[in-house]
């Protein structure tokens, strides 16, 4: 009897122990999944902002750099509907102008980018060097009162379009 006594409690230790070793195993599982989401977070978040600005690299236009910028700036506002379109084709044929196959690509594109990139400003930082190299003085101020054209509609441009608005003003004319 002693004797099996001293092999139920010697069985009993190791399951203890073996118990115990589960736990820490699990512990440990717990905090390198844990890493590995936080990695996994950082690089998402990291791909999502390559991925942003890699939307806007292919554009190599002023109008069309201008019609991403003003359908992005319209949709700070509200959603884009067919009239607001039909502003932002009326100022790129005046103002820009561009043909009616070069305003449909335009708009087609804006439409999309301005949903893959929605910060305005990103818009305007990776736009800014190509307008000043490629607009003259007169130009860079068509744009400028453009976006404020844009931004009017409904009212005085909320706070986040006359931030932008200064931010393309600044960054075109005080050149």
């Amino acid at each position: 009897m002693p004797i099996l006594a001293l092999i139920i409690a010697i069985i009993g230790g190791i399951a203890v122990w073996w118990w115990r070793a589960q736990q820490v195993k699990d512990a440990a599982d717990a905090a390198i999944d844990a890493a590995g989401k936080a990695r996994g977070m950082v690089n998402r978040a990291r791909f999502k902002h390559r991925a942003g600005a890699s939307v806007l690299a292919g554009v190599d236009t002023p109008g069309m750099a201008a019609a991403t910028l003003l359908y992005s700036l319209m949709s700070l506002r509200r959603p884009v509907v067919l009239s607001d379109e039909d502003k932002i084709d009326s100022l790129l044929e005046t103002t820009c102008r561009m043909n009616k196959q070069e305003r449909s690509d335009a708009m087609a594109f804006a439409a999309w980018a301005a949903g893959q990139v929605p910060d305005t400003n990103e818009i305007i930082r990776r736009f800014a060097p190509l307008w000043a190299n490629s607009l003259e003085q007169a130009q860079k101020q068509e744009l400028v009162d453009m976006a404020l054209h844009v931004a009017e509609p409904g009212g005085a441009p909320t706070d986040a379009q006359a931030v932008s608005i200064r931010r393309l003003s600044e960054s075109l004319l005080a050149r």
